[in-house]
């Protein structure tokens, strides 16, 4: 198995590009990869970093390097060129995980599929696995996700309510030391049946130092995609559920590269609700991302659908850490809590 450094890629140039080498750094911290032709495979530490609730990584970062490797390891399919479309499906809900775990990621090319894992040292079950299929939509295609959204942003963009945020959050967070996508979170107002929860991304030029600095090549990484929408959808579960949850399953269909500088709509929206004690709520929530073009309009460029499920501890930790007060208790309002 030949083994390589330099933050994870075999590739490198004089003509690579400071993004580049950002975006592994982040991800791997200098971390020794090992790859063959068919299997690739590297251990880490989930350092403070990757927080995104209070001392828990946040789901989207492991998500982030499964995808990472599979680019690496996936050959043809996975090459830019012949990319579009294809579909990742996570499944988390093996042993926890916290901040400061060394964990060892695995990815593998099988016969049509790419199945990666990450598993937390001293553990037998996986923390998250992956499969990730080229040419193929998940449960919630572009179709669905087309149906749900307003013709133009302008049907939402004057209904937006602000909702909270936490301190350290690799993607709400706004006091991290390290990068972070520092995104916000809002609640359409006026919805009479359903609750949906938006975040936006381009449309400030602060972008440039937060969502779009996970760049590579002038195209968005999958990395700030892949955590912002789990947590929009994941916002959109907890409005139908009034639960804070983590990720059980989660699904993406990407349709087309994602170029830095576009306007980018995350769309969530609450589904079903099952279970009848807060240690027992299940909830599903789908959505994804669409481009809003200069004239309003939203072309759909990846599409999702997940699980949640409701731990009351976590929402309690929303009740006493999520900032400002206002907002928080409002968020709770509108959850109907």
């Amino acid at each position: 198995m030949e083994k390589m450094i330099n933050h994870g890629s075999n590739n490198k140039s004089a003509g690579d590009t400071e993004a580049d080498d950002f975006v592994h750094s982040f991800l791997f911290d200098n971390s020794d990869i090992e790859r063959d032709d068919h299997l690739i495979r590297c251990r880490l530490k989930m350092n403070r970093s990757t927080e995104g609730w209070i001392g828990i990584p946040h789901g989207g970062i492991g998500m982030g390097i499964l995808m990472e490797m599979a680019f690496q390891i996936g050959g043809d399919e996975m090459h830019p060129v012949n990319r579009y479309p294809f579909n990742v499906e996570y499944r988390l809900g093996g042993a926890s995980l916290r901040v400061g775990d060394a964990v060892e990621a695995t990815v593998i090319r099988g016969e049509g599929v790419l199945s990666g894992q990450i598993l937390r040292d001293g553990e037998d079950e996986p923390y998250l696995r992956a499969n990730i299929r080229h040419g193929e939509e998940g449960s919630h295609s572009k179709v669905q996700f087309q149906a749900s959204l307003p013709a133009r942003y302008q049907d939402i963009g004057n209904r937006l309510l602000p909702l909270p945020y936490y301190r350290n959050c690799f993607v709400c967070g706004v006091e991290r030391a390290e990068p972070g996508l520092r995104r916000r979170f809002y609640f359409v107002n006026g919805e009479t049946t359903e609750k949906i929860v938006v975040s936006l991304a381009g449309f400030d030029e602060e972008d440039k130092q937060s969502f779009n600095r996970f760049q590579r090549n002038g195209i968005v990484h999958p990395l700030p995609i892949l955590a912002l929408l789990d947590e929009t959808l994941g916002l959109a579960a907890f409005m139908v559920s009034a639960s804070g949850g983590v990720t059980v399953r989660i699904n993406y269909t990407f349709y087309r590269d994602i170029r830095v500088g576009e306007r980018l709509l995350f769309f969530g929206r609450g589904g079903k609700l099952r279970g009848k004690t807060p240690s027992r709520i299940m909830c599903r929530a789908s959505g994804g991302v669409a481009v809003v073009g200069d004239d309003g309009a939203l072309e759909p460029v990846i599409s999702s659908s997940g699980q949640w499920l409701g731990i009351p501890a976590l929402t309690q930790q929303m009740r006493e850490a999520l900032i400002p007060e206002e907002l928080n208790r409002r968020a709770f309002e509108l959850a109907g809590s």
